[in-house]
């Protein structure tokens, strides 16, 4: 006997109420990025290793350890994409002209991280970009619309946003020197990973969900003491244009973004689960980062959400059907091609299928149970007087009707 081929680990299939809450989601997620004036792309799901190296950082966890990367038959190290941010990216450094680019793509991307709930090797997430501006108001306004957007998906009150400056690149250069010096104090009182981050990505420590390391730096400076004056203004401009718009939110000053292309300003929002992974929607300012691929230097500001990790929060509101739904039902399938019917049902807005079975009984107990509000009945007795039975199954009413006067449009009204 053959062995069944299972699911890679670490994938899934999406069917059923999770396909439906994808699609819900997503059709909110297109109509608030319409709204908004930002047009679609879509990116290819490989690209060039060294775009995230360059880009997402050598040190993170998720080019270090996660990546899926493979020599392509040009022996060139292609990978598939961990994160979306860095192919727009690429894309505005070979096409940004001037103005602002206003971006939003979804699709799926892929991590070799170890699978939970929500989080899978491959995995479907939704982003919203913005290049070309280097004024608060973009962050605002990627943020005001995640805030709009998770409240329009039903989880208004379910959420939080946090939100923290985490300055230029050089403030962050002095900031973590800073901070290195505090915790190498400390060094064996940290973690394992925080040790190791320790002398790679010092700032990536504040990031930690180890409770003893939490305490540690809870007692360590703070980077707000290390930023300038401008930046203080930037972060102070996205502030007050959030308590305007009635976007309530928490400062954090300990929140860091995992990646290394981060400025200014940093945000999350996080369930109220009481767990280590509940954040939902995540973001920041990255002025740098066109930079770190490129000749050119032009800022971007956007967000990501995995909508695996929506779904798993998402119900979807019931919508009264408009649609009516009739099923053709046929003792021998031969009555399809002779009455033309699907060429007559094809041309109405419903929604119908074609059954076939000797057993009448049959047809009508499949008509019931899968709710359809008519069926449309050829059987032996009704081909041979070149008519049809249309039974309307909510009012228990039926007619036979020749087919040469068939109106279809007129019965299921």
């Amino acid at each position: 006997m053959k062995n069944n081929i299972n699911l890679v680990k670490g994938t899934h299939d999406l069917v059923g109420s999770d396909l439906e809450k994808y699609n819900y989601i997503l059709e909110n997620f297109k109509n608030i990025s319409d709204k908004f004036s930002f047009k679609e792309i879509i990116t290819p799901i490989i690209e060039q290793e060294e775009l995230f190296v360059r880009g997402v950082g050598e040190m993170t966890d998720i080019v270090s350890k996660e990546m899926y990367t493979f020599f392509d038959q040009g022996e060139k190290k292609i990978c598939l994409r961990p994160e979306a941010t860095s192919g727009i990216a690429r894309f505005a450094a070979a096409n940004y002209e001037s103005g602002f680019m206003k971006l939003f793509t979804y699709g799926p991307m892929f991590r070799r991280e170890r699978p939970q709930k929500g989080r899978y090797r491959q995995f479907n997430q939704i982003n919203i970009e913005i290049i070309g501006d280097e004024s608060f108001y973009s962050d605002f306004e990627v943020i005001y619309i995640a805030y709009n957007l998770l409240e329009s998906i039903g989880l208004k009150n379910k959420f939080k946003l946090l939100i923290n400056s985490i300055g230029t690149k050089e403030e962050q250069i002095n900031y973590s020197k800073s901070l290195y010096e505090f915790l190498k104090l400390k060094k064996d009182q940290l973690s394992e990973v925080s040790q190791q981050r320790l002398e790679k990505n010092t700032l990536r420590i504040l990031d930690s969900k180890d409770l003893n390391d939490q305490l540690i730096i809870n007692t360590a400076p703070r980077l707000k003491e290390f930023l300038s004056i401008k930046s203080l203004d930037f972060y102070k401009g996205v502030k007050e244009l959030l308590n305007s718009h009635g976007v309530e939110f928490i400062e954090d000053d300990l929140l860091v973004r995992g990646l290394d292309y981060y400025s200014h300003t940093a945000f999350e929002f996080q369930t109220y689960e009481d767990k280590r992974q509940n954040t939902i929607l995540a973001g920041g300012r990255y002025d740098d980062l066109i930079s770190l691929i490129s000749s050119r230097n032009i800022p971007g500001i956007g967000w990501a959400a995995g909508i695996e990790r929506l779904i798993d929060l998402v119900s979807i509101p019931e919508k009264p059907i408009i649609k009516k739904s009739i099923l053709i039902a046929v003792q021998n399938l031969n009555y399809i091609s002779e009455y033309k019917l699907i060429n007559i049902v094809s041309k109405l807005d419903v929604r119908f299928e074609v059954k076939s079975n000797n057993n009448i009984k049959k047809l009508f107990t499949y008509a019931d149970k899968n709710n359809y509000d008519f069926i449309a009945l050829v059987g032996e007795e009704e081909f041979s007087s070149s008519s049809i039975v249309i039974k309307n199954l909510k009012l228990k009413e039926q007619k036979k009707i020749l087919i040469k006067d068939l109106d279809l449009s007129n019965e299921i009204r």
